[in-house]
């Protein structure tokens, strides 16, 4: 594997970032609903990917770059920040949770 140069990895994280957000709010603005599940279940799945391929790394060292790491460690963070943003300019009222019978 082809080693990032450190403002190439910055740049591409930027990217990720930006890409990520821009989805995500899509995803709030278009259905609440849909977004906070997706908000909740992919950050744990991608979690999950992320303890396994490191804990295969130290059992067997692997070529996997450093930059998977990153990507996936923002891939974590990302839709965890947008939900929480979301959340609060909802003022934590989202229209599936409230009760209304």
């Amino acid at each position: 594997m082809k080693k990032l140069a450190p403002g190439a990895l910055r740049t591409n994280l930027l990217i990720v970032i930006l890409l990520q957000a821009v989805l995500y709010s899509g995803l709030w603005l278009w259905d609440e609903y849909v977004a906070s599940y997706f908000t909740l279940i992919l950050p744990g799945i991608i979690l999950a990917i992320l303890l396994l391929s490191t804990i295969s790394d130290f059992i067997e060292p692997s070529r996997i770059p450093g930059w998977y790491y990153w990507i996936m460690f923002v891939s974590i963070l990302t839709p965890l920040i947008v939900g929480a943003l979301f959340y609060s300019l909802y003022g934590g009222q989202l229209d599936w949770l409230v009760f209304s019978g």
